[in-house]
């Protein structure tokens, strides 16, 4: 039996945990969060054992891995406790809030022995992995640029709310696009110049919302343009198009690719449709039991994260930025 312990028992922390629940062999086996409430609903439907701190549980000899589905500015105390406990880590991305908590995070990460993975749950849909294999196996030849396309119109969070304060959450940049900028890492490779404009979740607005344009380019000549938004009304969807010298690959919100080669028709590519979450809880456990090496690894994070960064940097100092 896989004993696992919960930091933070909100949104993703349910969600996972209810994930996990129907994996033969995983027990949610202890759960920490601020709320209490929180806490002994989560120990009232699986059985877990209330503890009173992230160490507190990392260090029960019964706990083989931790979910730290804390609010963000809140994972390094779970990061931290997990290390010093070497137990295998599943961490919600982003990382954590700060550049400064992230090289910590990383530093700390790399004299570890211990499996951590970033919860970038886009890699693990059927549709993303079997874009990788196309585009690693040249179907559109050399890649020349990219369109990320990634509004939301239900964002409903109010002052008061740490995900309407954009110190706390970095806002729809750090939130919300940081899954297409790791997928464009993984695509594309090292970025290297950073533009961005947006809006920082500007408080002068009469409600919390959120903007950001950027250009992204790679070392090896890619361009990215990432437009997100978190709104109350218009459309929400997703769309992620890449264009090489014979053709282009676009990945929306369902199942399939669409290919359009040089010269030829537009094409539907099936794909296996395999959902995300279950996927990503599934890599965890195959890395607690000391199975396979994460699929996103702790470096993943930290360089996600450090783009994001660098594209608020951008909108603050109206300059590019430099990696």
């Amino acid at each position: 039996m896989i004993k696992l312990g919960l930091i933070g028992a909100g949104r993703m922390g349910n969600s996972h945990a209810g994930i996990l629940a129907k994996i033969a062999n995983v027990q949610i086996a202890g759960v920490y969060d601020i709320k209490p409430e929180a806490a002994q609903a989560i120990h009232e439907r699986y059985g877990a054992r209330i503890y009173h701190s992230a160490e507190e549980m990392a260090e029960s000899p019964e706990i083989a891995g931790l979910l730290i589905c804390s609010p963000t500015y809140c994972h390094q105390e779970g990061v931290k406790a997990a290390l010093k406990a070497k137990k295998t880590i599943f961490c919600e991305k982003p990382l954590c809030r700060t550049k400064e908590d992230a090289d910590e995070l990383l530093a700390a990460g790399q004299k570890s022995t211990t499996p951590f993975t970033v919860g970038f749950v886009r890699r693990h849909m059927g549709k993303t992995k079997k874009l990788k294999e196309l585009l690693d196996a040249g179907t559109i030849g050399r890649i020349r640029f990219c369109n990320v396309d990634l509004p939301l119109g239900i964002y409903r969070r109010m002052p008061g709310d740490w995900f309407a304060d954009f110190n706390l959450c970095g806002g729809v940049i750090l939130d919300m696009l940081a899954h297409h900028v790791d997928l464009a890492n993984w695509f594309f490779g090292t970025p290297k110049r950073i533009y961005a404009a947006g809006l920082l979740m500007d408080p002068s607005q009469p409600e919390p919302a959120d903007y950001v344009a950027s250009v992204v380019t790679y070392q090896n000549g890619i361009i990215a343009n990432f437009i997100c938004n978190w709104q109350r009304f218009g459309r929400s969807g997703e769309m992620m198009e890449i264009y090489g010298d014979i053709g282009s690959l676009t990945i929306d919100g369902s199942d399939s690719l669409t290919y359009y080669p040089k010269g030829g028709e537009k094409q539907l590519i099936a794909t296996s449709g395999e959902s995300g979450p279950p996927q990503q809880m599934e890599d965890f456990i195959e890395c607690v039991r000391g199975n396979r090496h994460p699929a996103v690894s702790l470096q993943d994070g930290y360089n996600s994260l450090i783009v994001g960064l660098a594209m608020i940097e951008s909108i603050k100092k109206q300059k590019v930025m430099e990696l």
